[in-house]
This record gives structure tokens, sequence and C-alpha cells, in this order.
């Protein structure tokens, strides 16, 4: 047993006598370090790169070291300052020793491995580290102090420090689960709502994660902040668009404008606004309809994350002048007494209804007169995209004129036409109170025009001829209708004869 303590005991000299080699060669050390960190200077300056922190220190130090041992070759007969100044000599060796380790294995080794992108706990970590084993040997070489008596007898003052020092420990210790995580990485962009914080990530270190703001200000989040509280990703430009976060702005808009039209005039905003990305493409969702405006959501995503302010203001402003241009203004909360006419959502149709009944062969023997009494009976309908307008089997009594958008019949569940401006349907069901025999559905949004049975009966009144001519010219639709049908399903539909629709309208009009 006393063989192998005195092995140990030459083992542990034997290291003392290694690690006591710098410290022996101190000149040789220190015209290194300062030979290193002068190269490494000179490269960095004619690279153009920014100089590490370590290597002014360093160099200072390596001068101070070398001065030091001057005065120590000159100061041979004064044992005492001798020996003040060894130890002196010998700390400084140690800390220079330290430094040209850091910077190899940081500066060199993990900037190559990770290019250039070295985060700053992994670099306080490394630091850490390497100074407190030049401390320790510092310690055990240069002051010959026994390093295991003092832990031994510092046991209450180390847990004092821990309890004191716990927020900090705590901080350190959330660095490195912020550290790990893929999101919160240098160069991502995260909010943080609590604390009404967004700004860049430029740094996780042990305390704190340094935000740098649209500002520009530099904003130190503790670590125990992020992880306990709801933080925001918005990404970074240089992920995939796709994985990107979007953005909204809310716009509210007057009632009298359509939402089909508004919706237009805002896509149109976004798909000119060069700060936002094409794909994926920016949306537009009707999102309430408040007191005095209806609120539509922007929905967009940035080519950087950093231009968030900047883009929000471009599109309000570009927002407001294409409103403007468009004839519309933005709504605000306000009562006032309307003295004068509503502004009409679609004016001026009165001559598009009575041009399109013109030109309908259903139509075309009524007097201008009564053209314009069935223009001024018929009442106007908008539809948005995929409502219906008729249904298949349901009962009617009204015509439809299309005039603006484009709507889809279907029979049967089957598309069989596509109606667009200046068509009508419904005839049959206006003239004789047929159930419709079709659906129709609107592919966009649709304004039409639909004239009652109220507005022919009038007419008929004044017209006995009025309601012969309807028949034949009911009859001649029909067997277009027909020859369409057949043409599509293969398969003809009843046919009817002149009489047969004359006596159904004298019964639906009441004149037989």
């Amino acid at each position: 047993m006393a063989a192998g303590t005195q092995q140990a005991m030459q083992q542990e000299i034997l290291s003392l006598v290694d690690l006591n080699f710098f410290l022996v060669n101190k000149l040789l050390v220190l015209v290194a370090v300062f030979l290193f960190f002068i190269t490494v200077t000179i490269v960095r300056r004619i690279q153009g790169k920014q100089l590490s922190n370590l290597a002014p220190t360093a160099l200072k130090l390596s001068v101070i070291g070398l001065v030091l041992l001057y005065f120590e070759a000159t100061l041979t007969g004064y044992p005492n300052y001798s020996l003040i100044l060894t130890r002196i000599q010998s700390v400084i060796v140690l800390i220079c020793l330290a430094k040209l380790l850091i910077y190899i294995l940081v500066d060199m080794v993990l900037s190559l491995r990770r290019h250039g992108d070295v985060p700053m706990l992994l670099r306080d970590a490394i630091r850490l580290i390497v100074y407190l084993l030049a401390g320790i040997a510092s310690l055990r070489l240069v002051f010959q102090i026994d390093i295991s008596a003092i832990i031994t007898t510092t046991t209450v003052l180390t847990a004092a420090i821990a309890f004191a020092m716990q927020t900090t420990l705590s901080n350190a210790f959330y660095g490195f689960t912020v550290q790990i995580d893929p999101l919160m990485t240098r160069g991502n962009w995260i909010s943080v709502p609590e604390k009404n914080l967004f700004g860049e990530i430029v740094n996780v270190g042990f305390r704190y994660i340094t935000l740098r703001t649209l500002d520009n200000n530099q904003v130190l989040v503790p670590n125990t902040v992020a992880v306990q509280s709801v933080i925001v990703t918005h990404g970074s430009s240089k992920e995939n668009a796709q994985q990107r976060s979007a953005l909204t702005l809310n716009i509210g808009l007057p009632y009298e404008l359509p939402p089909e039209q508004a919706k237009k005039i805002l896509m149109g905003v976004m798909q000119d606004e060069s700060l936002l990305l094409a794909e994926p493409a920016p949306l537009i969702r009707l999102q309430s309809m408040n007191d005095s405006s209806i609120i539509y959501q922007l929905r967009f995503w940035l080519v950087d994350p950093a231009e968030r302010n900047h883009a929000i203001s471009e599109l309000q402003t570009k927002v407001w002048y294409a409103v403007n241009r468009a004839g519309w203004s933005f709504p605000f909360p306000h009562r006032q007494i309307l003295t004068g006419t509503p502004k009409e959502s679609f004016p001026n149709q009165k001559e598009r209804i009575i041009s399109g009944l013109r030109q309908s062969h259903l139509f075309d023997l009524l007097t201008p007169d009564e053209l314009r009494h069935c223009a001024d009976c018929a009442l106007l309908r908008v539809f948005a995209p995929g409502e219906v307008v008729v249904k298949q089997g349901d009962e009617g009594s009204s015509l439809f004129f299309v005039l603006n958008g484009k709507l889809i019949v279907y029979i049967d569940e089957t598309e069989v036409a596509t109606l667009k401006i200046g068509r009508m349907f419904g005839e049959a069901s206006l003239l004789s109170g047929e159930p419709r025999t079709a659906t129709v559905r609107a592919a966009t949004e649709a304004i039409l025009a639909e004239l009652p049975k109220s507005a022919i009966a009038e007419l008929l009144n004044t017209n006995e001829k009025l309601l012969e001519s309807l028949a034949e010219a009911l009859t001649r639709h029909s067997e277009n209708n027909r020859k369409q049908l057949e043409s599509i399903n293969e398969k003809s539909s009843d046919t009817r004869s002149n009489i047969d629709y004359l006596k159904r309208l004298r019964d639906f009009f009441g004149k037989g």
C-alpha cells in the first residue's frame, strides 16, 4: 500500500513538473504568445476582418511579462522583490497561455467547423473552463496552495454563494436550454408579447438573450424570462419562404363597397408591393362586420422580417390611395342626420336592364314604355361567389337577367351551361309559374336584375295581345332549351305546343 501511495505521489510530481515547464521557460512562452498574436493581428488587418478581443489583451500582457522579466534580472540583489515579480510573471504567463488556448479552440477550430458562427454561450463556456483551470494551476503551482483543503473548508460558504446567486445560476442553466433550441438561434426574429418586444436574436449568453429591435436598440432579455414567457418566432430571411411566419393587417372599409370589389382593391396593393413575397401568395379574408365598417384581414409574408414596420406602413399608405382612387373613403364611428339619398352600391343599372330586355326574343314585342316599366319593376340582386341563385325543383315566379359576373347552370348536379353578361334564365317560371328546371350558382360576384310576376301582370292588363305573343316566344324558347338538353344528356324533355303554354299563361295570370 505504501508503494502504491509513493507511486501516486511520483505521478503527481511529474505532472506538476510538466506544467511547471511553462513557468520555468517564461521568456519562451511570452515571446511565442507575442509573435502569435502579432501574426494574427497582421493577417486580420490584411483580410479586412474584425480582430478578436483576445489579441490586444494578450499582446499587452506578454509585453508586461517581458518587462517584468527584465526587472527580475536586474533585481537579483533584492530577493523579496524578486519573489513577488516571479509570482506576478507566472500568473501573467498562465493568463497568456489561457488566452492562446481559447483563441485556438474558439476562433480557429470551432470557427472553421461552424463557418464562423460560434454561439456566445459556447464561447463563454470554453473561456470559463480554461480560466478556471488556469486559476487552479496558479494556486497550486505559483502560490503552493492545496486546492482540496480549500474545497473542504468552504462547503458552507459555497452553499451560501450558490443560494445568493440562484437567479444567475438559473439564467445560466436556462441558457443551455435556449441554446439547443433551433428556433432561438442567431439571426431569427422573435417577439415577447408580454414585454412588448420584437427583435432579431444577435446573441444567446449565459445570463440573457440579446435582441436587436427595429429601432436598432439592443435589449437584454434574461434567459428565465425567455423560457417562462410566451415567445412568438417569426423566422429569418435565410429560411425557406414556406417556413416563415405570416403577418396580418386589418383594414376597415365602408359597407357600401361590395366585398368582392374591396378584396380586389386590397389584393392589387399587396401584389404590387415589393416588400412582400409572391409565394406564398397573400390572402384576404372578411374578418368581421363592425358598427361602422367591414374589417378585412390581410395576411402576407415578408421578404425580410426586418422590414416589418416598413412593410405595414407602405401597405397602409398604398391602400389609402387605392381606395380613394376607386371613389370610396374610410369609415369612422359617427352619428349624422342623412338629408340626401345614400350612395348606392350598384348605381345606374336601369339602362343596362332595358338594353338586355330589348335584346331578348321574349320581350322584343314590348314598346319602349313597357320596357321601361319592366326595368322600373326589376329588383337588383347581388350574389357572392358560391351562392345559389335558384335551386332545381323550387317554386318560382321571376326571371333573372345577368348584369355582371359569371354563373354556372346545373341539372341533376351536372354542369350544363355557363351564363355571362346579357344572359337570362327563369323565363318559364316568370311566365307560367313552373318549378325551376335547373340550379344556378354564382361562380364570381354576380349582379342580377330580377323581374317579378307583378311586372308582367300589370302589362297584361293594358295589352291583351301580349299574352299570345308571350306564349309563342315561350314555345320557341322551350324548343331551344330542349335541343340543348338533347345534345348534352342525349335525351329529350317533354315538348309543349303554343296552345299548352297559352293555357298555362292564362291560368297563371288569372286570364282564363
